[in-house]
């Protein structure tokens, strides 16, 4: 699960080619699905116009940067038909206005947060009227509108019997059974996509560990065990930036 302004800013690598192809300047959201849909990238022909990348063209989303296979995936606005759409209905989910369906408001979105195997929003965290902080999970959301989201109407029942805690804690309401089996099913399904990728390619360069352990050498064919001892060193982005087809 990421958050959004842990992805917005990262650099966009391109593995083919091995270069940086820009960065990720917001999300677009797709409001009638709760998903990201595009990457809204920034690079140096900015004046050109705006560029997108494909949610189900990321190979993966680290700390450092985010992962597509080519240059190719990054298409120009003009080339999707469907991002106007997706810009009236709103292009962004950050500072949304809140309402339950009684028309009460309950604060501003000020995060939120999806699952990096297919965009689904997963949370949303808001500031609240009240001076809570509120963390709203996606069963909660009845509509994801422009600028506004409409939540049922048991969310304000549950903020108002959390207690009297200090600002600035989150606020755990209904449905989080749920979302922490999709988390675990949708963290899979990533890692899924990541090892069908990598399998089979060779490594460009070695790569080492924090503690100046070979983990991989140049010319090494990626199996499931590479893949699983260079996972456990947290040296998986970097792999997928140093590989090549045989």
């Amino acid at each position: 699960m990421k958050a959004m302004h842990d992805v917005e800013g990262l650099p966009v690598i391109c593995v083919r080619e091995g270069i940086e192809c820009g960065r990720v300047r917001k999300l677009l959201i797709n409001c009638y699905e709760g998903k990201v849909q595009y990457l809204i990238i920034e690079d140096e022909e900015w004046y050109l116009g705006a560029k997108l990348l494909p949610f189900d063209k990321v190979l993966g989303i680290g700390s450092h940067a985010v992962i597509t296979e080519s240059r190719e995936n990054i298409l120009h606005f003009s080339q999707v038909e469907e991002a106007l759409d997706l810009i009236e209905q709103g292009m962004s989910l950050e500072d949304a206005r809140v309402y339950t369906q009684r028309g009460e408001y309950l604060g501003n979105v000020q995060e939120y947060y999806f699952d990096e195997s297919d965009g689904r929003i997963v949370r949303c965290q808001l500031y609240a009227q009240n001076q809570k902080d509120l963390e709203l999970n996606s069963s909660q959301v009845v509509t994801y509108g422009n600028g506004i989201l409409i939540v049922s109407d048991g969310v304000s029942d549950g903020a108002d019997n959390a207690g009297d805690k200090p600002r600035g804690e989150v606020y755990q309401l209904a449905g989080n059974a749920n979302d922490e089996q999709y988390k675990y099913k949708g963290s899979s399904l990533f890692e899924q996509k990541q090892r069908r990728f990598l399998l089979g390619k060779r490594v460009t360069k070695r790569i080492m560990s924090e503690r100046g352990e070979l983990l991989a050498a140049e010319g090494d064919i990626v199996t499931e065990e590479l893949i699983d001892k260079i996972k456990a060193e947290g040296k998986l982005v970097e792999l997928t930036m140093n590989i090549e087809a045989v």
